[in-house]
């Protein structure tokens, strides 16, 4: 009997620590924004992920219990559990993402914690928080003494109704929001630590019918921005002869294919413009590169300018001046979500995403054709932005039989790829560029023949790299190798003298390079991260993101850093991206105090 009425005082407790969780994760419902429907939903999910973290916790604890015949082993592992939460709130003040081993890395490093610049009070303030939270379990054991006689069955399964129905209203209107596209509820994402979205969106298409490519329309009300950005209103003093823009994106494109004979096209183009040796992307693939050409921010911002479908300035500016907006990519710019981020504003009739083409060969000819035909027959003196993405050297490595130019060329099997075999599929690659290389030369040619050259800014560039086993990884998006992560970038502005720069730069530095262009006084910190590509001064550092991984990029050796807690320590490589100790770790602690204060300044 006494067995009994212990684990019912336990059952008693473990209540009394749900509602202390309630009381410190409630901290996160100040970043969650006004709109009624967003505060609605933060609401439940509150109740929802703490109830989710405290079953986690209470399974182990109540093993304890059982094992221990007392309170005492359980309440320490309870107790812990409470002050990691507390840890978590004050993290996500700072950093604006949940705890991680890169902050672990950075508070216990020596000088770290300074680094953060709170003052002693807020210290202070913590060490008798989280003291506070160890102590709360005694009190909490004590009142669980009389809490269980109100504890029934009918009770029991009365409040595990509730909470259950706060679980299913939670995932429920997370996977109505991504359905409808409501940016109150999916720009909440990550509001909470480990919180798990419920998306149904392929299942609803494929199952329901349910048709999700419509285009964007609107986005979130100014209101209740999370955002600050731009810092400022932007000033500007339009040109008098406006120039044209055109962005050409190789995928997966390397630093070491600009070569003669790989790519002739561009090579020449470099012969004219900036051709820029030490370029890296801000991204290790397509979906952060993209975003840091035209935000010229960090890559963790983009899960903020998704759930607010809120364009770059760039893009803006372009369209405050009226210019004719074209976009031409051989797959859809709904995945990733470009449509809802880089090009929201852009009107659908200036988009051609959906080329006819049984293979990527066929779509990035037609995409070639389109914009040349475009540039026949546009009207002169309008000015336009035209954007070009091109995808064969992406995954499959196509190109027409005639561009077989390296050799031996052939696929292989990617689960069995080594050093030793897979020159054949880096010959595919090559050639798959020197096909893309030769359509960017349709497009120069086109260009000239228009008298362009006189007034079209001309960019060629890779989104990310791609690795080829040169240091164990293939692909992309595996790391932050330099194959992965440098990529070509060459820079035609018409009346600009050539200009090979060694400087490292980025792709943040993009946008601050063509805002002055279309006569943008503002400086480039009301609105970017970056800074003018012709600027060759030393800098410390460039950033690079992924999911829930980014990296800090030095002459002399990246820091991988993650941004989730389930992506482990911090990793240390030198200049050959070979993994050092982690020691070598605790040298990057005041590049991660400067990251973070950068990846939080365009947040409210």
């Amino acid at each position: 009997m006494k067995k009994n009425y212990d684990f019912k005082r336990f059952a008693a407790f473990l209540a009394l620590n749900f509602c202390l969780s309630l009381a410190v994760s409630s901290f996160f419902l100040f970043f969650a924004g006004r709109h009624p429907l967003e505060l609605a939903f933060a609401a439940v999910a509150l109740v929802s992920n703490t109830l989710t973290l405290c079953a986690a916790v209470s399974l182990p604890a109540l093993l304890l219990f059982w094992l221990g015949r007392g309170p005492l082993l359980p309440g320490a592992l309870l107790g812990l559990f409470q002050l990691l939460l507390v840890t978590d709130a004050g993290v996500y003040k700072i950093f604006k993402f949940h705890l991680n081993s890169m902050v672990v890395n950075l508070v216990l490093t020596p000088g770290g914690l300074d680094s953060l610049e709170q003052g002693w009070g807020m210290k202070l303030f913590y060490v008798l928080l989280s003291v506070s939270m160890l102590a709360a379990q005694l009190p909490l054991w004590r009142l669980s003494e009389r809490l269980r006689w109100s504890l029934s069955r009918r009770s029991a399964r009365a409040a595990a109704g509730v909470l259950l129905l706060f679980v299913l209203a939670d995932k429920g209107i997370f996977a109505w929001g991504t359905l409808y596209d409501s940016v109150y509820i999916t720009r909440n994402a990550q509001l909470y630590p480990l919180y798990q979205p419920l998306r149904i969106r392929s299942f609803a298409r494929k199952y329901l019918g349910v048709k999700l490519d419509t285009e964007v329309r609107g986005g979130i009300d100014k209101r209740y921005s999370g955002l600050v950005y731009p810092l400022a209103p932007l000033r500007v003093e339009r040109p008098a002869k406006p120039l044209n823009f055109v962005v050409l994106v190789v995928d997966s494109l390397r630093r070491d294919m600009l070569k003669p004979d790989i790519m002739p096209e561009t090579w020449a183009l470099g012969r004219k413009g900036a051709v820029f040796t030490d370029h890296y992307s801000g991204g290790n693939c397509t979906r952060f590169g993209i975003f840091s050409v035209f935000y010229g921010i960090y890559g963790n911002y983009w899960f903020d300018m998704l759930g607010e479908r809120r364009p770059p300035v760039l893009m803006d500016e372009l369209q405050a001046q009226g210019y004719d907006l074209r976009l031409y990519a051989s797959a859809k710019l709904s995945f990733p979500e470009f449509d809802k981020t880089v090009f929201a504003r852009v009107p659908r009739e200036g988009v051609y995403d959906e080329p006819d083409g049984a293979d990527v060969v066929a779509r990035d000819r037609r995409i070639t054709e389109k914009f040349v035909s475009y540039l026949r027959s546009r009207r002169p003196g309008s000015p336009y932005f035209a954007f070009v993405f091109y995808d064969a050297s992406h995954g499959a490595y196509g190109y027409p039989p005639e561009f077989e130019k390296f050799k031996p060329a052939a696929n292989a099997n990617r689960l069995a790829l080594n050093k030793d075999n897979i020159g054949p599929l880096f010959n595919m690659y090559k050639n798959s560029v020197y096909y893309d290389d030769h359509l960017v030369g349709e497009i120069l040619k086109a260009i000239a023949a228009a008298g362009g050259m006189k007034d079209t800014v001309i960019l060629v560039m890779g989104d990310h790299g791609e690795a080829f086993l040169e240091r164990g990884r293939y692909g992309h998006n595996q790391g932050y190798s330099p194959e992965e992560v440098r990529v070509p970038l060459v820079l035609y502005v018409p009346g600009r003298k050539p200009l090979v720069s060694g400087a490292m730069t980025s792709h943040l530095d993009i946008a601050p390079t063509l805002m002055p262009l279309l006569g943008v006084e503002s400086p480039p910190s009301d609105y970017s991260s970056g800074r003018s590509l012709f600027d060759a001064s030393p800098r410390s550092f460039v950033p690079c993101a992924s999911w829930d991984t980014a990296a800090i990029i030095t002459s002399s050796g990246t820091l991988e850093m993650p941004l989730e807690a389930y992506k482990g320590g911090v990793k240390a490589y030198d200049s050959e991206y070979r993994e050092e100790g982690k020691k070598a770790a605790r040298a990057y602690t005041p590049l991660i105090v400067k990251f973070q204060k950068e990846a939080s300044r365009f947040s409210k």
